[in-house]
Formats: structure tokens, sequence, C-alpha cells
């Protein structure tokens, strides 16, 4: 066949923001599975005179027939969608969803580590509001449970917010679609979503009829002339055009055979840029226009500092001009000072220049705010803030406001991270740790008695009250010992069945309390060989394993804790060179400052350098003292680090570490 024949082959025009929705005055006829207006060229007209005459745009005849670009031909066909010029089916009219009418019973599945306090937080409620919608809470929180969420109509909130639990089967673009809004917007009120980060009973956060603008790639079906020639057959031009043998027919119902001279239509699938809004769209459309983008569409959203370097800020009260300097300002001392070793040990292995702006805030909310109005600040990638609640607090708004994280290495008890996309908590949160302690509990010692050891002169820890009340939700075999004065072998062995396996808790960290009942444990050991005993550690235990060692490991005791430095080569190392750089030696304190320092900006630098979100699962980094491996509290909240590492202290005199999530 030759190409000759054919009138003309044409990319598809390129029309935005053409608005088609008037009836025209045509006949029509059905191809294949659409209706289509049609036109026949009369004598010498030309695409002008059609477009006059039919009312049309003569971008319209092209985009649909892409051969009339180079004139038109007596008697050929002008093909015309009536979907596309039908009033009542245009698709172009923005709608509106009535929030009134909307569902909002928000259902939350309680996910582990999760507080009344946090729940209620993260929802803007109150902690009554919370109670009095679920009687149940009065037995404590239990992961996995469903709580109903008291929330307003978005009709009368301040800001519209409406919360939604995802059914089993929702898509990302299912809910944009009924709540009339955007792929966007909806990434941008949740980060913790994406489009393969979208499960069932998650809750999220909606803002309806908040849709825009946007240009898709809409599929159209454009209709070429063709000659017949000598022996063509449909066939053979249809394997010719690279269609099918029934489009082929479909679009020429008026030719049962072939006739040499005869004009037929070669039917093109192409595709048309236009302008639209996201409320006219499908929830497949929308899958069609943004499935192959998310990822940027996200790092666009959530990630604006696209820069070609790494730009670290520290802001910290470091107060070097003070001569009366506290302990705080001296710790963030060392912390940098480590923080300076790491980057001198990754030296010439950065893939990218790195640029470290430190700040002295001098203790001065007015000096915080001035450094805050830095240019540098504002381009940040990320900022370490100070544990002073007040300029801490200041720093994480400024985060939230101008899209940069904010590293909170030092404030325990902050709880920004609820509602702060930016926030990003090192120091894991008490219902964190105590659930993730818990889950330890029930796996590894799933056979083993609970001994709570109950001390009646100091206040228990919350950690200890809270697996009193896991092992009973769970049924756990407990029992309870009373440690007034020191503990013997010989009364504990009493309290010991025959064959069974016990877990000693005590109720506070305290050295004195380990000492009323260490030495108790340990005789009872040797006595009882029909019986494993074993120790769990607070984290205040760390401070006391080079006085204790041999007598913790006597006893096999599990330390859990948020961070921990064991002696070694590494440890060493560092500490030579901080000598050896800065000319004293480093503060020996709980946590190591300057090792945690280094371990921070090693964390830091291996993620930027690899173009690695520091929150995401990717940047995961194990180090010396201090693990780091984060995730958002929830579809809207900032980062914690989940990292809890476990000290094993064995009695084959061993000491061995490992991490939670390991």
């Amino acid at each position: 066949m030759s190409t000759k024949r054919i009138i003309m082959v044409a990319m598809c025009a390129v029309l935005l923001g053409a608005t088609m929705s008037a009836k025209l005055n045509l006949p029509t006829k059905t191809l294949g599975t659409e209706r289509f207006y049609y036109y026949e060229v009369g004598k010498n007209e030309t695409i002008h005179d059609v477009a006059t005459k039919i009312g049309v745009s003569k971008e319209d005849i092209i985009k649909f027939n892409p051969s009339a670009r180079n004139g038109l031909v007596k008697k050929q066909l002008i093909f015309l969608p009536v979907s596309e010029f039908d009033a009542k089916g245009n698709a172009t009219t923005p709608r509106k969803v009535n929030v009134n009418t909307l569902n909002n019973s928000t259902l939350h599945v309680v996910k582990s580590g999760e507080s009344v306090y946090g729940i209620a937080k993260a929802y803007n409620i109150t902690e009554s509001e919370l109670l009095n919608a679920n009687p149940s809470l009065a037995g404590g929180l239990k992961t996995g449970e469903q709580l109903l969420i008291p929330t307003k109509p978005a009709a009368v909130t301040s800001d519209g917010i409406i919360y939604h639990t995802v059914k089993s089967g929702e898509t990302l673009y299912g809910v944009a679609r009924d709540y009339n809004t955007t792929i966007e917007k909806l990434m941008e009120l949740n980060p913790g979503i994406s489009g393969n980060n979208f499960r069932a009973d998650d809750v999220i956060k909606v803002l309806p009829n908040t849709s825009k603008d946007i240009i898709i790639n809409k599929p159209i079906k454009q209709f070429i002339p063709y000659v017949v020639g000598n022996g063509d057959t449909y066939e053979s031009v249809a394997a010719a055009n690279g269609v099918s043998v029934k489009a082929l027919r479909d679009a020429n119902p008026d030719h049962k055979k072939l006739k040499k001279g005869k004009t037929i239509y070669i039917p093109k699938n192409a595709t048309d840029k236009q302008v639209v809004s996201t409320s006219t769209l499908t929830a497949q459309q929308l899958e069609e226009t943004y499935k192959d983008k998310l990822d940027e569409v996200y790092d666009d959203i959530h990630s604006p500092h696209k820069n070609n370097s790494i730009d670290i800020s520290i802001v910290l009260p470091f107060q070097l001009g003070e001569k009366n300097r506290s302990r705080n300002s001296k710790n963030y001392e060392e912390f940098y000072n480590g923080f300076l070793l790491a980057l001198d040990s990754v030296g010439n292995k950065l893939t990218k220049p790195l640029n470290l702006n430190v700040y002295d805030t001098k203790q001065s909310l007015v000096t915080t705010d001035s450094i805050l109005r830095l240019d540098v600040i504002k381009n940040s990638d990320i900022i370490i803030a100070p544990s002073e609640i007040d300029q801490l607090q200041k720093i994480l708004r400024f985060g939230k406001a101008n899209d940069i994280d904010v590293l909170n290495c030092f404030a325990t008890q902050n709880d920004d991270y609820i509602n702060n996309i930016r926030a990003m908590q090192v120091n894991i949160p008490s219902p964190y740790m105590n659930a993730k302690v818990n889950e330890y509990i029930d796996t590894k010692f799933k056979d083993y008695v609970l001994v709570f050891l109950d001390d009646p002169t100091e206040q228990s820890k919350d950690i200890y009250d809270d697996i009193k009340s896991h092992a009973e939700a769970t049924h756990h075999q407990r029992k309870s010992l009373t440690i007034a004065s020191d503990l013997t072998g010989k009364s504990l062995s009493r309290y010991l069945e025959p064959g069974s396996n016990y877990l000693f808790i005590p109720a506070n960290g305290k050295e004195s309390f380990l000492n009323k009942f260490a030495t108790g444990i340990k005789e009872a050991k040797d006595m009882r060989v029909d019986c494993e005993l074993v120790l769990l550690g607070h984290p205040e235990y760390t401070m006391y394993i080079k006085k204790h060692r041999d007598e913790l490991m006597d006893i096999d005791t599990y330390i859990y804790s948020r961070f921990y430095m064991p002696s070694g080569q590494a440890v060493d190392n560092i500490n030579a060179k901080y000598v050896k750089t800065f000319g004293s030696k480093a503060t020996n304190s709980t946590p190591n400052m300057s090792i945690f320092g280094f371990d921070t900006g090693m964390f830091l630098v291996n993620a930027f350098s690899h173009d690695i979100d520091p929150g995401s699962k990717e940047s995961a980094y194990k180090g010396i003292q201090t693990n780091f491996n984060f995730e958002r509290a929830n579809n809207w909240a900032g980062f914690i680090n989940k990292s809890v590492r476990i000290i094993h202290l064995t009695p084959a005199k061993e000491l061995k570490i490992s991490d939670l999530n390991d």
C-alpha cells in the first residue's frame, strides 16, 4: 500500500481551555460505540468557511480531523464527537459537594503506642469529649480498638476540615472525587499518605470543594482520510495503519467492501491537552492523570528545598559570651563539637556541598526571632532546635510555616509532633516506648510469669503501671511482690513454682531499690536451677552498668533505653579525636552529648547526601549511641524516632545490644 494515498496524517493539535458546550445543527452517525456529528465539505470550501458555517473553531476541526490543517477536499467528511459539543453532556461545569450531607462520623483505629491524650490532641478535641463518646475507654486503651471521634461538621469549623476514615477498596482518587478536592490538597494535609500508602482504617484530613484547574491529556478519536487503492482490503489497510480491522470497519459503516478510488477514514487514538477543573473528572480520569507522577507531586509539596547542596542549620543557646554558662549550654557545645567530628569523618565522600549554619540564640527569644528572619535559615533543609520550650516551639512554628523540618534532639516531653508535620522528635515519646516494651515482653517472655516488684517508699514509673495494665488486659501470668526490706534468695525461692520462668519488673529505676532485691534474685537463681529468672531493667540502669555489671550479668538482665553507648574502638577513636581537635575531654554524661552529636551528624549527612528524606524508612541509621528510625505518628503528624535499644547483660558475661526495630 502506498502512503501517497493517505491524504494527511498529522499530530494532534494542542488546544488549552477550549469550551465546546453548544449542540451543533448537524446530522450524526454512530461509529463503533461513539456518536459523531459529521459535515460533508462542499466545493472550494476552506476550513475557515466550514468553521464559520457550522459554528465551531478551526482548532476544533483540526483537533479531530488533523488532515484539515493542510486544506479540505470536496466531499471530505469532518467528524466532531457529540459528547464534546452536546451541552447536556458538557463536562466543564464545576460541581460542589454539600458538606452538610457528608457522613461525618469518624472511626479511629487505635495504633500501638497511642494514648488518649495524643488521640484527642490530634483531632483537636478534649480528652473528656473523647471519653464521653467512647465509654469503653474506662477499661483502658487497646490496640486495634475502634473509637468514635466526635468531630464537628466542616460547615461549622473554622478551617472546614473533615476527618475521613478510609474504607476497604477506597483509593486516593476516589476520595478526591467524592469530596471535590485535589490530590495535591490531600497530600498537603496528609503527608503520611501517597498512592502506595493509602490503607483501609487510616484516618485522613479532607478539605471539601477545593478543586482546581489542571492540564490533562484527554483521549480523543481522530479521523484520517484515505483513498482506497488497487487491491486494498480492510485487513491490509488496518495492518498498514496500526488499527484493528473492527475499528476500521466501525469507522466506515457505509463501506461493506473497499472500492478503488473511494475515501474511507482511518480512526486514530490520540490525546488532547485540555485545561479542566478537577471537579469534572472521574476517579478513573484522576488516576490516569496522576498515577505516574505521584512521587513528583509529593516532593513538590513536601520537599520544596531542592538545592544542589546540603543546608543544615543549628540554632541553640550556646551562651558563648556568658561568664556563667548553664549546664545545658555546655551540653549543646559538646553536641555541636561531635557534629563537627561527624562532618570531618565524612570528608570528601559527600555527594554535594554542605553548608552548616550555626547560631547562638543566647537564651533570648528576641535573638531567636532575628535569626529566623535570615534568608539562610529559610533555605535550610533542616534546623536543629534546643530543648528550651519557648525557643523550641517558636522554631517549630517557623518550620511548619516555611516547610522546613525541625529536629528536636533534646526535649523529651514535647508533643508538637502530633499536629506539626515538620516536627521530628528524636527521643521516642513515652507512650510509644511503653508500647514497644510491652510488645517485646509479649513475644520474648510470653511463657514467663511477670513478677512486679513494688516499692512502698517511692512512686512507681509510668511504664511500670502500664505494663501491669497491659499484662492484666492480655491475661499474662503475673504476681506482685512488695520489697519493703532487702530480699533474700531463700525468701524468694519459697515464692517460685517448680519449673517456671520469671521476669522481674521493678517499680522504678532507682539504684537504692535495685540494691534491695538484686542480691536476692541472684541467690535464688543459684538455688533454683529448675527455674529461669530474668530481670527487666529501666533506662536508669545504663548508668549503673559499670558499678553493677557482674551482678546484672549474673541475674540475666534486659535493659530497655532510648540510647546506650557501649565501650569499644569506635568510641575510643571519637574521644581521642575530640581531645585532639578541641583540646579537652568531652563530659562523661548519659547520654554522651559529643557522641550524640556525632550520631546525629552522620544520620543527617547520610540521608541528605543520598537525596533521602530524613523521615523516610530509607533514612534509618544505626548510630554508636543512638539509632534513628522515624515514622509519622499519624497521617497529618510529624515524625517520631521509634528506636528503642535493648541492652542484654548475659550470665556468659556478654553485653549484647539490639534494637526493637530489627
